[in-house]
């Protein structure tokens, strides 16, 4: 509760400002549905902010869920993903739709064409006669895809103003500029299926931000000691990893990792060794530790 707290001032001044819409609470893929964790929770929520939850598990997809939600306020967010349909349900006096994409490798490395913009109309409009406001996301930033995809619906909507039918323009035609050249994260899924699925995979227990950066690390900082389906050594720049697949133990010693323990994701320099090690053998160890994440441990060399 304390730490809520201390977010919720930091974010007062760009909700006092009127420049913040709402919170998003975004729950781990593998966290099934418990009511009672999802009130207490909710009844911690500081007031005077809007609140949206993501829910990443079709076990929550129940009609005690939108009770919950209703009685606090809090909006279902509605999403458009390979995993969970893109069911409406109203359970706050605002609506909070995600656009992530509809990609494979990775989902939101996606641009949505005309017609399933013009798919999603009828749902917006739905959600729009029953909430005061409507906020969309689109999630699929690779290429700027997230840009024109969003100013695309306001004009499909009537909603667009002059400065964003310019931006509009703009952004469709760097689009056509950049199709003979493969920028961000989604060059890096080229090269092969397992490539892909691996990137994909990372993605999804790393994070976007930290993947990012793992493409930004030089090859010539990562030293491999060992690397095989039992065990992986290595060195990067001044940071050590090893990592043991029988006793499913990861320990590693730079500073971020130390705040990755806590969210149970992988730092950047991780992911850089495993992008770097053979494919088919860094896809075994990500899969292992993507389908059975809790049972991993997350250490820091003792001292």
């Amino acid at each position: 509760e304390e730490e809520l707290d201390r977010f919720a001032n930091l974010m007062l001044p760009l909700n006092n400002s009127g420049k913040l819409g709402c919170l998003l609470i975004q729950l781990p893929p593998r966290y099934k549905f418990d009511s009672n964790h999802l009130e207490e929770f909710l009844s911690l929520l500081p007031h005077g902010f809007k609140y949206a939850i993501e829910f990443r598990h079709k076990s929550w997809l129940r009609d005690e869920t939108w009770r919950i939600l209703s009685k606090y306020n809090v909006a279902y967010t509605i999403v458009d993903e390979p995993l969970l349909p893109p069911e409406v349900h109203v359970t706050a006096d605002f609506a909070y739709i995600r656009w992530h994409g509809r990609g494979q490798r990775p989902w939101y490395d996606y641009h949505y064409t005309e017609k399933e913009l013009a798919d999603w109309l009828p749902k917006v409009k739905e959600v729009e006669g029953s909430v005061k406001t409507t906020y969309g996301y689109f999630n699929n930033h690779f290429h700027g895809y997230a840009v024109e995809n969003g100013l695309s619906i306001l004009k499909m909507l009537d909603k667009l103003t002059p400065a964003q039918e310019e931006a509009l323009k703009r952004a469709r035609t760097n689009l056509r500029q950049a199709k003979e050249k493969p920028v961000g994260l989604g060059e890096f899924t080229r090269g092969g299926e397992d490539r892909a699925k691996l990137v994909d995979l990372l993605g999804t227990i790393m994070g976007e931000t930290r993947l990012a950066r793992s493409f930004t690390i030089p090859d010539e900082d990562v030293k491999i000691k060992e690397a095989n389906l039992k065990t992986i050594d290595a060195k990067i720049r001044d940071y050590t990893l090893k990592m043991d697949m029988a006793s499913k133990t990861i320990v590693h010693d730079c500073g971020d990792w130390e705040r990755a323990i806590e969210t149970r994701q992988l730092c950047k320099h991780i992911g850089k060794v495993l992008l770097t090690i053979p494919e088919q053998v860094a896809l075994t160890w990500v899969s292992a530790i993507h389908e059975n994440l809790d049972a991993w441990k997350f250490q820091q060399p003792r001292k």
